[in-house]
């Protein structure tokens, strides 16, 4: 059998290459299996690339050294082996590397390794940072260190640093928006801190959008509500508007019937209905009257530049005629606090007890040093209020002058 020194210089150099590749392969297996902590595979690999090595320097010995005689005896020893032996270890050796090779990728392809997890988030669209407590980063995706860049203009070297460099917990970076929280975890008994950067570009302008809706809901809301008492008041008028109409027309009727009729039970009757249609009239216009006084009251006040304060306002409890005097005396109370006390202030109020309805106007200017005589308006207002079984008077309470208009509740 022709030993393996007597090959030729070319098929030596071939088995030499062949050898230097299994190497390689090698190294990579045992990288490989000692990172995904397969040791047993990881020592068959460093076992696999000793003796390829071995095989590399023998052939690399023989080949510089055999022209002088200067080769080893291990070397010597060994090239004398037949070369078909060299060829079967060759082959071993690439056999048991291309199958720990093989199952290497694919366990990374199909198992859950430190290597998939970086490549996957690598491939995230958040930010994740790990480091200790002195600062030292563990780990940092892509992403964290695009953004880290972005922030402080400098690479994610120093944790603590970075996290510094956080002004607030959401951040405008470029044209997004980005939520970064922290926690602390203990990984080995030792305690670390993570950062995790979120995208919240979309989640932020959606909430805009909803604060922009809201408010606009908020505007609409008022408007409806104005609309609805606007409702209240247009269908008001607009029955008092029929009302009008049809008391109008049934006046019309019976003008023509009270022409046309010569029968004395007939007018007997048509008289009655003029009663009630007239009834009618002097209700609504005792209604706008009332509408129109308190008005005019308001008014009043405003252009004498004195601030009208009502407390427990109950027009109610008064009559129509009682609605007159309380009128008139109102205007009168506000025109006089302007003129002769200099009020800028007039508060009314109605109370009602089991003897009386009392109303008072109630103004904070000068108090009168002398005695409180009626003149000039008051004089005829006091003579008009005994016609209608009130009375009217005034005092000091509580360094405020008081103008006490009552009605008795005894019939």
């Amino acid at each position: 059998m022709v030993s393996f020194g007597m090959l030729n210089d070319i098929t030596r150099a071939f088995f030499a290459l062949w050898a230097l590749l299994l190497c390689l392969f090698n190294i990579a297996n045992s990288v490989l299996s000692f990172t995904k902590r397969k040791y047993v595979f990881g020592a068959i690999s460093v076992i696999s690339f000793g003796l390829a090595y071995v095989l590399w320097q023998v052939i690399f010995d023989y080949s510089l050294l055999d022209k002088n005689g200067d080769c080893s005896p291990m070397t010597q020893a060994m090239v004398d082996i037949g070369w078909v032996y060299w060829l079967l270890i060759i082959l071993f050796l690439t056999g048991e590397t291309t199958v720990l090779f093989i199952y290497n990728i694919h366990y990374e392809r199909n198992n859950l390794t430190a290597n998939s997890i970086k490549t996957y988030l690598d491939k995230v669209d958040c930010g994740v940072c790990c480091y200790k407590n002195n600062g030292r980063v563990l780990f940092s995706n892509i992403r964290m260190n695009e953004l880290c860049f972005q922030i402080t203009g400098s690479p994610l070297l120093n944790g603590n640093h970075f996290n510094e460099s956080l002004s607030d917990d959401l951040m405008s970076i470029g044209e997004e928006k980005w939520r970064f929280s922290t926690r602390e975890i203990i990984i080995n008994n030792e305690n670390m801190h993570e950062i995790v950067a979120t995208n919240v570009t979309n989640e932020y302008n959606k909430t805009q959008d909803l604060e922009k809706d809201k408010l606009e809901l908020s505007r609409i809301k008022k408007e409806l509500q104005d609309y609805n008492l606007s409702i209240d008041d247009v269908v008001k008028r607009q029955e008092i508007l029929q009302a009008k109409i049809n008391i109008h027309d049934e006046m019309n009727r019976l003008m023509l019937s009270s022409v046309a009729t010569e029968n004395p039970n007939e007018l007997d009757n048509i008289f009655s209905l003029w009663q009630e249609n007239a009834l009618l009239l002097f209700k609504e216009a005792e209604a706008n009257e009332s509408e129109e006084f308190m008005k005019r009251i308001v008014e009043l006040a405003k252009s004498l530049k004195m601030n009208l304060i009502w407390e427990k306002e109950d027009l109610s409890l008064l009559n129509d005629e009682q609605k007159g005097i309380f009128f008139q005396t109102a205007q009168e109370a506000i025109a006089n606090a302007s003129k002769h006390a200099n009020a800028d202030e007039m508060v009314i109020t109605i109370k009602n007890s089991n003897e009386s309805i009392e109303c008072r106007f109630i103004n904070n200017g000068v108090i009168p040093q002398k005695e409180i005589v009626f003149t000039g308006g008051l004089s005829n207002l006091e003579k008009l209020v005994k016609k209608y079984n009130a009375s009217i008077k005034a005092e000091v309470d509580n360094d405020r002058f008081v103008l006490i208009l009552s009605f008795s509740n005894k019939k």
